[in-house]
């Protein structure tokens, strides 16, 4: 590695650490012990990235005084306004320092100085010197530094870091960097309780400064400047000079470790910082730090690895989550083992080869299957991510680790490979129908139900309807017969709280479980090209090392999550794997769409919104762009002098929550909440959803098995589950789904199913019986909590019984619920009190749900589902109170969710072995919907076989009851 010696790269230590706080703050990093790592975590992941792309020879921290500085001297408020640093990020800063000092990094830090002063020290002694001194910071204060030697590397907001020179300064501030300690003189600074100037803002003080240079010009042409800003100069110049002296960074810090720090050869203990990020359980740091000390030649000692639980999206694909729990754990069920720390390598494709000969292509899949294993790793490759429109371009095979082969495909309207470089399509299906046909033999695959999807339109497209009668089996989803073992799917199963869009990508899978780094897709295809455009000694190694890591995988999750699960894990991992077939079914399936009823309705809505905003521009007395937050800010809190809330980066608030309460002590807010819905639903659906159908008018929604924690599907392109269900907007748009000519939609809704499996898990007495009995449970709940007779139950009472009913499930406290009714606080938390009296039972599952969970670490659906709870053991009241709410909802919910999957299999074996003509299309929280023939005789038995699965599909202490109807259309139902 080649370091830079000539350039001394100083930490603004503070600053990065409270941003990398910051910016885990609503979903903040712990380990197990309940400790945030949030600020250990961000700082050594970005000193990482500083470490690989800068690769500094010289490079220090700058840390804060302990003690007041000389500004406090003279200025005995400064910074008086700033809050307390929080105690968990407090705590961070030892062990920080301690990690770097075991790194071998210097810490400079001197009394009476901040950081500040100490980096401007060091950027004067490397001038003097003729080294660079480049400073990572997003501090304004420290722009003032650039020169010709002198750089700021500040911190970008989607990563990494940007070097910013002269240029950058005058670019983003209007001035030079000489000029901008008078720039903040000027106009003062709030967070560090600097006064400035009263009135001069940013762009009137660069205004100045370009006009008259510096402070002194500006007061020394005072006469020429006119007007009301003069009186605001004059009154304020004490200010000025004064605010001056306290923004000046001091450049003569008597500090001795300086020059040692800025001379000394760097030399890093990679291993020393591996170890202690594990024992403070920030794995990714730990593995990319111990990825550093064998590259080198240092031996790692890492300790036993200790988990980390997640819950940011980029920091959560670097850590396992520490176990949590509600129930105990299956008897030899590991919850959640933590990832060990593997230093990455690259992969060898040296034994990979292709397969271009039909012979050899039958030879290898006859020498697998008298091979004794019975898994195989499939994988395939396409011209694009649409499994209706895409072409196979070719498939991946492996049974054997480090042995893969890749299968190129003619393409019919390219010749793209030579004559003897692709295997016609239909003669490679019917060898893969070989191993997909046959019920002994397990078909590996990361993110089967694409692959799966794809084979079935090639086996669609290459056969003729006479041939595919014998090739599908008519009583399996999708006709075919092997057993199915999703990689991505059973990571989910053995770890379901991995936050970020890869997460269960098979990249990254391989890189923390495998220690193996592949190929790149973007490395070898082009932009604006596909897979089909590779010459194929590019393509086979890609294409067959898919295969190869996915192999392994599964042989690495069968140890770590199937074998150790016993018969729990193996029931869940047969439950996910038997839906796969049936979610690609649904999909290739699809719903019709009426898209004319949807372009009317898009004319009506948009004559609404124009209403609307008519409305809300004449009450506030002018027009005014209603998208704009700033212009709204302007509306409602200047102009209208509503209360303002909550403040973020831009100004403060209007976000939902803010206008939801501000409507109740003026109009304007709840039309701007109105213009706001109907704007989304036309933008979001409306419009969009025409544009999604294919050649027949069907919609093709995707399925998201992994796409939540608690295990209930979700959906995307488009997501139907967002629909509002409880105003006209959303009742029309799903009018817009209907069933084609001759055919009637039924919809199957499971009631009250949550609460039914809460009186189940709970074994409560009163609410068990008001599900068995049959009767209200609202009612109940309200006739029992107000203490009248179900008679005397006002709509009034059962609403509020209703919303504490739900309430529970999601751990409501008494703040929501008296928001929710219009209440105060004391009234909500008598109502839930006696709603615990009510349902003791619930009262003790609950107290008992917590216990487990801060015991164990992890929660579990009935059907044993296990889910970690980050923070069940904080300090922070806040992050236990959210984890507490997960802990108590994630049984409820996630058990519910297993029931609807049990019933969506129960119902499609029996539509698939009684030849059905009734197909499943849709899965909608707790609702199914199904397309059937519009003949009386069918659409009966149809609706009784569904009734009878789903009131079947588990057996539970209270009844399970289903309400199910039919139409033409979605919006006719409930």
């Amino acid at each position: 590695m080649t370091f830079d010696n000539n350039t001394v790269y100083v930490l603004d230590s503070y600053g990065l650490i409270f941003r990398c706080y910051f910016a885990f703050i609503n979903r903040p990093l712990t380990n197990p012990k309940g400790e945030n790592i949030s600020a250990l975590f961000g700082f050594f992941r970005n000193f990482h990235y500083i470490l690989e792309h800068y690769k500094p020879g010289h490079i220090i921290a700058a840390m804060d005084s302990k003690t007041k500085t000389f500004r406090h001297d003279f200025y005995p408020e400064y910074k008086a306004t700033r809050n307390k640093t929080p105690e968990d990020l407090h705590a961070q800063i030892p062990w920080i320092c301690e990690i770097l000092t075991a790194l071998g990094i210097p810490i400079l830090q001197c009394d009476g100085y901040e950081a500040d002063d100490v980096i401007a020290t060091v950027a004067k002694k490397c001038a003097e010197r003729g080294q660079t001194c480049r400073i990572l910071s997003g501090d304004k204060d420290l722009m003032q530094l650039v020169n010709d030697s002198t750089q700021i590397l500040k911190p970008e907001n989607g990563g990494g870091w940007k070097v910013t020179g002269e240029e950058g300064v005058l670019a983003e501030w209007g001035v030079k960097p000489a000029q901008l300690l008078d720039l903040l003189s000027l106009y003062g600074d709030t967070a560090d309780n600097i006064p400035g100037v009263q009135g001069v803002g940013v762009k009137t003080a660069g205004k100045l400064l370009n006009d008259y240079l510096n402070l002194d010009g500006i007061y020394a042409h005072i006469d020429e400047i006119k007007g009301a800003m003069q009186k605001k100069l004059i009154d304020g110049k004490e200010n000025a000079y004064f605010s001056q002296k306290l923004v000046r960074l001091c450049d003569t810090v008597p500090c001795e470790e300086i020059d040692k720090a800025i001379s000394a050869p760097l030399s890093l203990d990679f291993a020393a910082a591996a170890k202690l990020l594990t024992q403070y359980g920030a794995l990714q740091p730990a593995r990319q730090y111990a990825e550093l000390a064998v590259n080198a030649g240092q031996k790692v000692e890492v300790g036993e690895s200790l988990p980390l639980a997640s819950a940011n999206a980029d920091a959560s694909s670097s850590a396992t989550p520490s176990p949590r729990g509600a129930q105990s754990l299956p008897p030899k069920t590991p919850a959640f083992q933590a990832e060990e720390i593997i230093p990455i390598k690259k992969n060898d494709t040296s034994n990979y080869k292709a397969i271009t000969k039909l012979s050899d292509l039958e030879d290898y899949i006859t020498n697998f299957i008298s091979s004794g294993s019975n898994r195989i790793a499939y994988d395939c490759e396409t011209t694009s991510l649409d499994t209706l429109t895409t072409t196979l371009v070719g498939f991946s095979l492996c049974y054997q680790p480090g042995l893969a082969v890749y299968v190129p495909i003619q393409l019919a309207s390219d010749d793209l490979f030579n004559q003897t470089d692709y295997i016609e399509l239909k003669d490679a299906l019917n060898q893969l129908l070989r191993i997909f046909k046959n019920p002994d033999i397990t078909v590996i695959m990361h993110n089967a139900k694409f692959d799966l999807k794809v084979l079935f339109s090639s086996i669609n497209k290459a056969f003729s309807q006479s041939e595919l009668s014998a090739i599908l089996n008519k009583e399996k989803a999708l006709g075919l017969e092997c057993q199915l073992f999703d990689t991505m799917i059973t990571a989910w199963l053995e770890n379901p709280d991995r936050m970020g869009k890869n997460a269960y990508g098979l990249e990254y899978l391989c890189e923390t479980k495998l220690g193996l780094a592949g190929i790149e897709y973007d490395d070898i295809v082009e932009k604006g090209k596909t897979f089909a455009d590779l010459p194929l000694e590019t393509a086979y190694p890609y294409a067959a090392e898919d295969a190869d890591f996915t192999f392994q995988l599964a042989d690495l999750l069968t140890k770590e999550y199937l074998v150790p699960g016993g018969d729990t894990a193996k029931k869940l991992f047969d439950l996910e794997h038997a839906l796969l077939p049936v979610l690609a079914q649904m999909e290739i399936t699809g719903i019709h769409l009426d898209s004319a009823f949807l372009n009317s309705y898009n004319e009506e809505l948009t004559q609404k919104l124009s209403q609307v905003q008519a409305q809300i521009h004449q009450t506030v007395g002018h027009e005014f762009n209603i998208a704009s937050p700033k212009q709204l800010q302007t509306v409602l809190f200047d102009e209208l002098g509503l209360p303002r809330g909550k403040k973020t980066a831009t100004g403060y608030s209007t976000d939902t929550s803010v206008l939801e309460e501000l409507a109740q002590v003026n109009p304007v807010p709840k039309m701007i909440l109105e213009y706001r819905e109907l704007a989304k639903l036309q933008s979001t659906y409306v419009e969009t959803l025409p544009k999604l159908t294919d050649s027949a008018g069907r919609i093709h929604t995707s399925f998201i098995q992994t796409g939540t924690a608690t295990g209930r599907l979700s959906c995307r392109d488009p997501n139907l589950q967002n629909i509002p269900v409880r105003n006209d907007a959303g009742r029309r748009i799903r009018q817009a789904f209907t069933a084609p000519k001759g055919k009637v939609l039924i919809s199957a809704d499971y009631a009250q199913i949550e609460l039914v499996v809460l009186a189940h898990l709970s074994g409560d007495p009163n609410m068990c019986k008001a599900f068995i009995d049959g009767t209200d449970v609202h009612r109940a709940t309200a006739s029992m909590i107000f203490g009248v007779s179900p008679d005397a139950v006002t709509p009034e009472m059962r609403r509020t019984a209703k919303t504490i009913n739900f309430g529970v499930i999601y751990g409501m406290s008494a703040f929501s619920l008296a928001k929710d009714l219009g209440i105060s606080r004391t009234q909500a938390q008598n109502f839930i009190d006696m709603y615990f009296r009510t349902y003791s039972g619930v009262s003790s599952f609950m107290t008992q749900v917590i216990s487990d969970a801060e015991a164990t670490g992890c929660v579990s659906t009935m059907f044993g589902r296990h889910r970690p709870i980050m923070n069940i053991n904080s300090r922070n009241k806040l992050e236990k109170s959210g984890a507490e709410r997960i802990a108590k909802n994630t049984p409820i919910q996630g058990t519910a969710a297993d029931i609807v999957k049990h019933a969506m299999l129960s119902i499609s074996q029996a539509l698939n072995n009684t030849n059905s003509p009734a197909r499943l299309l849709l899965q909608v929280h707790d609702e199914l919907i199904f397309e059937c023939p519009d003949d009386k005789n069918t659409v009966d038995q149809t609706i009784a076989l569904i009734r009878e699965k789903m009131e079947n599909a588990v057996k539970l202490a209270v009844p399970l009851r289903v309400s199910i109807e039919y139409g033409k259309n979605w919006g006719e139902f409930h």
